[in-house]
This record gives structure tokens, C-alpha cells and sequence, in this order.
């Protein structure tokens, strides 16, 4: 199993402003090993393999150029 990253906070960290329910309980931080697996890769970008022509990777690539183009267009239309 790889490595779990140490969190931005110790456990039992008091965090306020999480908690938005009228008179809810504070929120305080878990131990690191108290949270599933799945969590600390959350924010890592996928990496796609080269599936051939057609494939994800590249509908994938085609949409990020696309998406990119319209706002660049976008851009230059406010300038």
C-alpha cells in the first residue's frame, strides 16, 4: 500500500466555519488513519493511457483544446 500523506492538520484540530447548521457540534479533525484510502488521492489529476485513436485520452485532449479555444476566443473578444 503507498504511503498516506501526513494532513494539514493533527488530530482533534478544532475547525471553524465548517459546521453551517444552527447549532451543530464543532468539527474536529480525525486521525490520518481514520479516513478511507480513497480521500488522499482525490486531488491528483487523472492520467489516461494512450488507447489508440478514438479513445478516451484523446477525446479527452480534444475536449481540454476545445474548451480552451472558446475561451480564448472568448477572451479576445472582451479585449
Amino acid at each position: 500500500a503507498a504511503a498516506i500523506p501526513a494532513s494539514s492538520c493533527p488530530a482533534d484540530t478544532i475547525m471553524p466555519g465548517i459546521n453551517y447548521l444552527k447549532g451543530q457540534a464543532a468539527v474536529v479533525a480525525l486521525a490520518d488513519d481514520a479516513y478511507p484510502e480513497w480521500l488522499w488521492g482525490v486531488l491528483k489529476e487523472r492520467v489516461y493511457e494512450d488507447d489508440g485513436p478514438g479513445g478516451v485520452k484523446e477525446r479527452k485532449d480534444r475536449r481540454n483544446l476545445r474548451q480552451q479555444a472558446i475561451k480564448d476566443r472568448n477572451f479576445m473578444q472582451t479585449q
